[in-house]
């Protein structure tokens, strides 16, 4: 190995113990909710049609306010006072994609796309010309058109980001918001409630109303369970986040009840 490129090894790895630390003191900020989290969204154009860019183009921070208004509605049900629980900036497109997710389970490739995620992201957030955020949320945005079936996003409790494949129309907007609420819930600790091999809720942890008599169909969906529980086996996806709520075994995992 060449003087050279050592050199670069070793100074990628301390930059990368320097953003793990920050991630790892942020993280613990974020788990006492005690003041406003501050959101930096990343609107990416996963296509190169006009429309997506168009879309773009319209986006404003507030387009992503009913999420902290959910956060806030959500936390009372607990007893937390929490009016701005949510701030939101919009930063400009970035000039690069981030690294595609790995297709397949192999922890190597998993590890290796998170530290060349990390380091994007840490990128990222150095060039946007915006307040340090807690949590950055990188949105993908692709047109509607013919409804290509969007790659799965994520949201990464270490990493305090997420990846977001959205798309780019205002009737989907309210969907988009929702999945970009239950991928920030990722980042404070929530685990999903859905079958990963149906994508249906997983009674009782993932029913917005595990008590109702009788069970279905459920009318709210549980933020992690993803989708609102029409039938043991049919589900559909809520409006907007004013059809959904944030159980008890989710409010256990994100701090606002002591125990799950």
């Amino acid at each position: 190995m060449s003087l050279f490129k050592a050199v670069r090894i070793f100074i990628l790895l301390v930059v990368l113990a320097i953003v793990a630390g920050n991630h790892f003191l942020g993280a613990a900020r974020l788990a006492t909710w005690d003041r406003t989290v501050w959101i930096t969204v990343y609107p990416i154009p996963a296509d190169n049609k006009p429309e997506t860019r168009r879309y773009i183009a319209n986006l404003r921070a507030s387009s992503f306010d009913e999420i902290g208004t959910f956060f806030t509605r959500e936390a009372s049900r607990y007893g937390l006072s929490i009016p701005d629980a949510a701030h939101f900036q919009l930063a400009p497109i970035p000039f690069t994609q981030p690294p595609a997710l790995p297709q397949t389970d192999n922890p190597l490739a998993i590890g290796w796309w998170s530290l060349r995620m990390r380091w994007w992201a840490w990128r990222q957030e150095h060039q946007d010309g915006l307040l340090d955020p807690d949590i950055q949320v990188f949105i993908r945005y692709r047109s509607v058109e013919g409804m290509p079936r969007l790659q799965r996003s994520v949201g990464l409790q270490k990493g305090r980001y997420t990846l977001v494949n959205a798309y780019a129309s205002p009737r989907m907007a309210s969907r988009n918001r929702f999945v970009v609420a239950h991928e920030l819930l990722h980042v404070f600790g929530a685990t999903d409630k859905y079958d990963y091999a149906t994508g249906h809720p997983i009674p009782p942890d993932g029913l917005a109303d595990p008590n109702a008599r009788p069970l279905f169909p459920q009318r709210r969906a549980e933020i992690m369970g993803g989708y609102i529980a029409v039938s043991p086996r049919e589900s559909r996806m809520p409006a907007s986040l004013a059809g959904a709520v944030v159980g008890p075994m989710t409010a256990g995992e994100i701090g606002w009840l002591a125990q799950p």
